[in-house]
């Protein structure tokens, strides 16, 4: 049995920028995207992007202040897929889902 929820995780993790997104909202606990860009060297519309990715997969959340985005750890999902991989390892069947739902997926536009 798959876990895709896990698996889009991993991959979501598996980009460079993004993992060094999450490690330093763990150490700064909240950072606006501005402030990321500068920290990380990264152009605002590409840490968008990775911050949307992120957000997607629910490793992150945002709130938004006038015209400023600033961006957090959801650590309780991050707690949950922490505990599915440990599941994965031990060779376990994965727990009933604990995470919020996926986002939907945009239908296609009609003909």
């Amino acid at each position: 049995m798959r876990d895709e929820r896990l698996r889009r995780f991993l991959k979501a993790m598996g980009d460079k920028t993004r993992f060094d997104v999450v490690e330093e909202l763990g150490r700064t606990g909240e950072c606006s995207v501005t402030e990321l860009c500068l920290t990380l060297g990264v152009t605002q519309p590409l840490m968008s992007w990775h911050v949307r990715m992120l957000r997607s997969v629910g490793v992150i959340s945002t709130r938004r202040q006038g015209r400023q985005v600033f961006c957090s750890l959801d650590r309780q999902s991050f707690a949950a897929y922490r505990d599915r991989l440990d599941a994965l390892v031990a060779g376990q069947v994965p727990a009933p889902d604990t995470l919020e739902p996926l986002p939907a997926q945009r239908a296609p536009l009609p003909s």
